[in-house]
């Protein structure tokens, strides 16, 4: 074999070997860049992570619209004499005011509307802070309808002792008849207070608090307008 053979043979020997060392390589960082997830879409890495991290967000905005729907809808509630309360639509401001002027309505026995932001110290007959905002509310209510004339009724679930729970209602319904006088209620459209304790709960003692929530409640019955 010739010198000039001997060179050839050798160039092509590490020819070939550079270029298998160069796929091997080229293989090798194909193989890591796709266990980092670079190059694969939705992956498990960086991206995919943002994109879980967007869901997250998205599940909890929507968690978030769905309390806010569940929120009651701000009005403003016109009385005769140019007040305007704030109230929820659909709360006792806004059914009672419809009632009185609606003409057809006839006052009584079944004329009921239930308070939606009155509430007590636990177990007790004691109005928290901010109920007294609804109590005003009443109180300028009979003010502008100075026809109107009302009870206050007091009523709890059937939790409990029976006699015990129509000593609370009493003492609930005396304790929002009295808030409303403090307010500047006219004692002479305020035919009373009475307490019914449980004898009108529909949910039983050991249903789930949600239910019995709606036993323990403070009416206004009109019985006059």
């Amino acid at each position: 074999m010739s010198h000039h053979e001997y060179d050839t043979t050798d160039t092509k020997k590490f020819t070939l070997t550079a270029f298998l060392a160069f796929v091997t390589v080229f293989f090798l960082l194909m193989i890591m860049m796709n266990c980092k997830g670079e190059f694969v879409p939705g992956g498990h890495g960086a991206a995919g992570g943002h994109h879980e991290e967007a869901m997250e967000h998205e599940a909890h905005g929507e968690a978030h619209a769905a309390v806010e729907e569940h929120k009651p809808e701000s009005i403003k509630v016109k009385l005769p004499d140019g007040t305007e309360l704030n109230a929820n639509k659909g709360g006792i401001e806004d059914k009672l005011v419809a009632f009185l002027n609606d003409h057809a309505a006839q006052a009584g026995k079944d004329a009921w509307f239930d308070f939606d932001h009155l509430n007590f110290e636990t177990n007790s007959s004691t109005l928290t802070g901010d109920s007294h905002a609804q109590v005003q509310n009443i109180a300028a209510i009979l003010k502008a309808y100075p026809k109107l004339k009302i009870k206050i009724g007091g009523y709890t679930d059937k939790t409990g002792d029976s006699t015990a729970n129509m000593k609370l209602s009493q003492g609930r319904a005396d304790a929002v008849l009295a808030a409303l006088k403090s307010h500047e209620a006219n004692a002479a459209q305020l035919v009373g207070a009475e307490g019914y304790g449980s004898q009108f709960a529909k949910a039983a003692a050991d249903a789930p608090d949600a239910e019995k929530q709606k036993d323990r409640r403070i009416s206004v019955q009109v019985r006059e307008k």
